[in-house]
């Protein structure tokens, strides 16, 4: 349970659900009125989700969303780094076409007229929205700016902002001023809305928007991205005591020196550290399943989700 968050992201989440896919109402109007798509990205999740058999994160909303979809069991990044892995998944082309394989490569520049899944939507007549994290951001220090986006692929664009950028000087972290590369963690007694709240709110108004053509919204969360900020209610979930610590192997021998990804500062932690850690990451998951609820509902109460195709998955996810 703790070792997944030192070790190669290979395996991301991935399911979708559409009840006008399940149920269409006719063969034709299926075919005359094309489907909405809620497009929602988490950052750094991995495959502790209910709909995933863990049977100690509460996460209830996508929970449900894969129960009346999809669930997509072996479903492989196509590179263990953010950047490389979001510019691959959103021009569908692999790495190596991309050239993109770091965090702070350009795809454009490799591949300039490249047609992104924003502008392929664009071209069938969508609107086409992004809010949040969709190609590469320094995580955190570019929230709330456009990071690496590539404006072609979208035709609105909203960078939220949340009360989690101003308590950097709170969290504790690992390494003293680093909080995106390294293991971070606070729990945030404010009521001010963190970034993904906002996210998810300018998603539910874009949503109440009245509308002549079908749209394809992406929703980028940040959580559970380190540092792992989550109001404090969603650290309440998870008792501290109450986290069992991974059975961790007695040596290394006879692994692969490029599998072993733990740093000096992560290998030197005590148990109450290992428990906090993964208290946090799995209070941001929490936190970020609520989010991408409060997107879901609205869809249920605009009447829209017999007509919207929604697509849920991370960037990678770590094990």
């Amino acid at each position: 349970m703790f070792r997944h968050l030192f070790s190669i992201p290979l395996f991301t989440c991935f399911f979708l659900a559409s009840a006008a896919a399940q149920n269409p109402s006719s063969p034709a109007k299926a075919k005359t009125e094309p489907l909405n798509v809620l497009y929602i990205v988490s950052d750094d999740l991995n495959t502790n989700l209910g709909a995933y058999g863990h049977g100690y994160v509460k996460t209830p909303n996508l929970d449900k969303l894969a129960a009346r979809g999809v669930r997509f069991d072996r479903a492989y990044c196509q590179f263990p780094l953010c950047n490389p892995s979001r510019a691959s998944f959103l021009t569908g082309r692999k790495p190596n076409v991309t050239t993109v394989l770091n965090n702070q490569t350009v795809f454009r520049d490799a591949i300039p007229d490249t047609v992104t899944i924003g502008q392929f939507f664009q071209q069938q007549g969508y609107e086409v929205s992004r809010i949040g994290k969709l190609y590469h951001y320094g995580v955190p220090t570019q929230i709330g700016t456009d990071g690496l986006d590539d404006k072609a692929s979208w035709q609105k664009v909203i960078n939220p902002i949340g009360h989690d950028k101003e308590v950097e000087d709170e969290i504790t972290t690992l390494i003293p001023g680093q909080f995106g590369g390294t293991l971070s963690w606070y729990s945030d007694k404010s009521d001010k809305p963190q970034t993904d709240e906002i996210g998810a709110t300018e998603a539910i108004k874009i949503l109440e928007t009245k509308r002549e053509k079908p749209f394809f919204l992406a929703l980028g969360l940040y959580r559970p991205h380190t540092p792992y900020v989550a109001p404090k209610k969603y650290f309440d979930l998870y008792p501290i005591d109450s986290i069992p610590l991974p059975a961790q192997p007695k040596n290394l021998d006879g692994i692969p020196a490029m599998a072993i990804t733990t740093k000096k500062e992560e290998a030197a932690m005590n148990d109450q550290q290992k428990r906090e850690v993964i208290q946090a990451y799995l209070a941001s998951i929490s936190f970020m399943d609520a989010q991408a609820g409060r997107v879901l509902d609205a869809l249920d109460r605009l009447g829209l989700t017999s007509k919207t195709l929604v697509v849920f998955h991370s960037d990678h996810g770590y094990h």
